[in-house]
């Protein structure tokens, strides 16, 4: 819809699905008022909060630089939004099942506004004492950004060398498959992402290998991960990986075997 009507609704998106523009946790308690701006935590003062009568709200802290969730992203600022995302919900106690599109839309007269600074922030000043090192990579243990980001490298991991597969084929049909996996993968979920956000990053992955995947792309792919001592999964093949394989090889030789049967 129009941005006026938009603005309109008691709830919004706040970030397009191509640019993550803004960070929102869903606090479902009565202070989160007091959790958001008060309450002892080493997390910057939100932008925002949005709240119901009954206290619960929706927090939002913008970003200066928004970070790109299409197939044309880097993954080091999608992974790192994501911890971000992950220290500020434990940082206020927020909803681990909240999707983190849709929000309370903060000028809508049904709730009540506080206002932070309005400076939007560096997605590194977001961090806190809680922001984790690293992220859980198996589907049913991520929660919030972290679905959007697991769905958006699994499914791109497996359509790369699945294009050369469907390459004669229509754009509808590719289409269609890469969608088919995104929800696979959404499935296994504990709260699934909504089929419009399933739709969105199918969309963005599937368009952009169709428009720009040619055979010599694909083959100069294929080649690199071939020096690299990789197969097409991007799996690695270390040169410690290389010396146990020889040492395995080496340790059952032909004589062995005989002295064995023997």
């Amino acid at each position: 819809m129009s941005r006026d009507d938009a603005l309109a609704m008691r709830y919004v998106e706040h970030s397009p699905h191509a640019l993550l523009g803004s960070i929102v946790i869903d606090c479902d308690h009565a202070d989160a008022a007091l959790r958001a701006f008060e309450q002892p935590s080493d997390h910057p003062a939100p932008n925002w909060v949005a709240q119901s009568p009954s206290g619960r709200a929706h927090i939002g802290w913008w970003l200066a630089a928004p970070v790109c969730r299409t197939d044309s992203a880097r993954l080091q600022p999608l992974r790192f939004a994501q911890r971000i995302e992950a220290g500020l919900r434990t940082s206020v106690g927020g909803d681990f099942s909240y999707g983190g599109q849709l929000t309370k839309n903060p000028i809508h007269s049904d709730w009540e506004t506080i206002y932070g600074p309005s400076s939007p922030y560096e997605l590194r000043s977001l961090a806190t004492i809680h922001t984790p090192r690293q992220m859980p990579r198996r589907p049913d243990r991520v929660a919030g950004l972290g679905r959007n980001v697991t769905m958006f490298d699994t499914a791109r991991k497996w359509a790369y060398p699945q294009w050369w597969q469907h390459r004669t084929g229509t754009g509808r049909e590719w289409d269609q498959l890469v969608l088919q996996r995104c929800h696979a993968v959404n499935t296994e979920f504990n709260e699934p992402l909504p089929f419009s956000e399933v739709q969105a990053t199918a969309q963005s992955i599937s368009r952009w290998i169709w428009r720009n995947f040619t055979e010599e792309h694909y083959r100069a792919r294929q080649s690199a991960l071939g020096r690299r001592g990789g197969v097409s999964s991007g799996k690695i093949m270390t040169p410690a990986k290389r010396e146990a394989n020889r040492q395995r090889a080496t340790k059952y030789d032909e004589q062995s075997m005989w002295e064995a049967i023997v």
